[in-house]
């Protein structure tokens, strides 16, 4: 269904709402949400509003979660945090059936809204999907698809939702939430546990939690309105048969895992150092290795520098991941270079290799140190595990063969 023929369906509907005749609101409304799928971009699932017309049984859904790759400065807008998505209204029975094609549950949960609600509802959504509002700046936690959707419904309901979850806490974070979804991926899991810094660990209400489009459903589903009547009437699931339950997921647990790598990494550069002594043959083993973790922490440190002084993405500030990987590693890599083919690095290229390893180990020592305030804490106990005894090791090796 096109934008201009969605517009004229729900024009019609308001205007029948309008005649004197009409004793209510023509159509129904329904929360869907979609359980995550299995590509990486599905892992936190999704959600739509569906306004249903009683007559006809046709039915448009508000979507909150399309972006375009040909919008002007896209791949800028993504890096420095100034994403743009789009209100977008669909057939809603072809919207639903596409998820469901995929292999995705869908809970459809029918609205006790009053007419004026529903009414009012019915035309934001259909002003904001005009060209001219289609289009919002997005963020991952705080204005996505979900919130979207939430904030719209609150606004129907004169703000029930709201007074009924932002003073109550469940004592999540985003670290948490963002761990539990994006498990199923081990890049996206690495990737963005790295990359959040101190914000994403503050405690969340269970308003902020509705990010997440299975927790909103969960809302919604507790919600009663003003007459004590519940705003749920009905669930349905699709496709038919399906299993009505949604399992949340729950982080893992890898610091034991972390712990045992960071060892095991040690032990390889400790070993590759030892059989070096022995025999020419191994330097390049240990130079290779060592210039290659030297160059990914000084760039993954470059990274992180980026994303919290050069960017509006405030999940990835302040955070301590830097102290574990320092931009300084990048002064080792001339001593790295020379320990493929010398016994000792010398003069000014073994002072910066070791100044580079002494504040490695100084990073290590402050991170761990700022575990003792709660005003400092970072959920990155999993990182310093990993990275601590790899950096002890690369400083030992370069300490050996620097004068």
């Amino acid at each position: 269904m096109s934008l201009r023929s969605a517009a004229l369906w729900l024009a019609l509907l308001l205007a029948a709402w309008a005649a004197p005749l009409r004793a209510e609101v023509p159509f129904d409304v329904s929360l869907v949400t979609v359980e995550p799928g299995q590509v990486y971009w599905q892992r936190f699932g999704h959600n739509a509003i569906l306004l249903r017309d009683r007559a006809t049984g046709r039915a448009l859904s508000y979507n909150f979660g399309y972006f375009d790759f040909a919008q002007q400065d896209f791949l800028l807008r993504f890096l420095t945090g100034h994403m743009l998505y789009q209100a977008v209204a669909l057939d809603g029975d072809d919207d639903l059936a596409g998820y469901v094609a995929a292999g995705r549950r869908v809970w459809v949960q029918q609205l006790r809204l009053p007419d004026a609600s529903a009414l009012a509802l019915a035309q934001a959504l259909h002003a904001h999907v005009q060209p001219e509002n289609r289009d919002y700046r997005y963020d991952y936690y705080t204005i996505n698809c979900s919130t979207k959707v939430r904030d719209a419904l609150d606004a129907a309901l004169g703000g029930a939702l709201e007074r009924a979850t932002e003073h109550r806490s469940h004592g999540q974070t985003w670290r948490r939430m963002t761990r539990a979804h994006a498990q199923g991926e081990w890049w996206l899991y690495l990737g963005t546990d790295f990359a959040l810094g101190q914000p994403v660990d503050q405690p969340l209400t269970i308003r902020e939690e509705a990010f997440i489009p299975a927790e909103l459903m969960r809302q919604v589903a507790e919600l009663k309105l003003a007459d004590g009547q519940p705003l749920v009437v009905s669930t349905t699931v699709l496709p038919a048969g399906a299993d009505p339950e949604y399992t949340t997921p729950q982080p893992p647990d890898w610091r034991a895992a972390f712990a045992v790598a960071g060892i095991a990494l040690a032990g390889f550069v400790l070993l590759l150092a030892r059989l070096a002594e022995r025999g020419g043959a191994w330097r390049w083993p240990l130079a290779l290795f060592g210039g290659a973790a030297a160059l990914l922490l000084g760039a993954a440190g470059l990274l992180l520098i980026g994303l919290w002084f050069g960017t509006d993405h405030y999940a990835a500030w302040r955070n301590q991941n830097l102290l574990l990987a320092l931009p300084l590693w990048w002064l080792s890599l001339p001593a790295w270079a020379l320990l493929a083919r010398h016994e000792r690095v010398n003069g000014r290229v073994a002072r910066l290799a070791v100044l580079a390893g002494w504040s490695a180990l100084a990073g290590v020592a402050l991170a761990a140190f700022l575990k003792a305030f709660r005003g400092f804490d970072q959920g990155n106990l999993e990182w310093l595990l990993l990275l601590w005894p790899l950096l002890l090791a690369m400083h030992r090796v370069l300490a050996r063969r620097c004068d």
